[in-house]
């Protein structure tokens, strides 16, 4: 597109090679953080994971995490944006956008018109591990029912990749919380359930005699449902820490 300008932050390129070639039998994807220069053009700053399905030709993300991530970006007033998406052609190429991926980018870009499409194809890096084999082209489709592909840079201002590194390591405070509150949608009633059933279910069995057994069963089940909240956190942070 004339005078588009795609610059992306060399620490969200990493971040995304680093992800897109932990699977290579499988499509995976996540959300370009930025801002918006102009008109056309626009600056990756980063990248974040939400949860995904995948399979070895298509994936889908959450819409839910979505709407969590930019709902933290908004509150913190970073000045930034889930501006466009990434995902895998795993053995594939990148090369191509396929009708699915055209029909995904025309509603970023119905929210937010300079949005991108990233398209990576790791498994040639990762049998070499060489960075200039990985395979990336940068999509938008605009008025059209096809991809058209836009050409990107690295930022080689390095007051701004400092910054960007600065501004990243508060992001990382806010996708924390972000993780913490797509962790607790997934039970978001168990502390009020908990708390209705203590202060109904303990009352009646003591006024029956039966306190201390019913101590017991609550207090058992309570261990249970920390337990189950505990090891959801962790299996969510190692899905994190394995995929990033």
């Amino acid at each position: 597109m004339e005078n588009s300008e795609i610059l992306i932050d060399p620490m969200a390129l990493a971040k995304i090679i680093y992800h897109t070639s932990s699977n290579i039998h499988k499509e995976v994807a996540g959300y370009l953080i930025g801002r918006v220069i102009n008109d056309h053009s626009i600056e990756i700053s980063d990248a974040a994971i939400a949860r995904q399905h995948g399979t070895s030709v298509h994936v889908d993300l959450n819409d839910a995490d979505q709407a969590i991530i930019a709902e933290r970006l908004e509150k913190e007033e970073l000045n930034e944006v889930i501006i466009g998406w990434y995902h895998s052609h795993p053995h594939m190429g990148a090369h191509f956008f396929s009708a699915t991926d055209v029909a995904t980018q025309k509603r970023y870009e119905f929210f937010l018109k300079q949005a991108i499409g990233l398209v990576l194809d790791p498994y040639k890096y990762v049998m070499t591990g060489i960075p200039d084999d990985i395979d990336i082209h940068a999509w938008r489709v605009g008025d059209a029912d096809y991809g058209t592909e836009v050409p990107f840079k690295l930022m080689k201002d390095t007051n701004k990749i400092i910054l960007n590194i600065l501004e990243h390591l508060k992001r990382e405070r806010v996708l924390d919380q972000a993780v913490s509150q797509i962790i607790h949608s997934l039970n978001p009633k168990l502390e009020q359930a908990l708390s209705e059933m203590l202060n109904w279910g303990i009352g009646g069995a003591i006024s029956e005699g039966r306190g201390i057994a019913f101590r017991k069963v609550v207090l058992f089940g309570v261990l249970i449902q920390a337990l189950v909240l505990l090891g959801i956190f962790f299996i969510v942070w190692a899905i994190i820490l394995l995929t990033i």
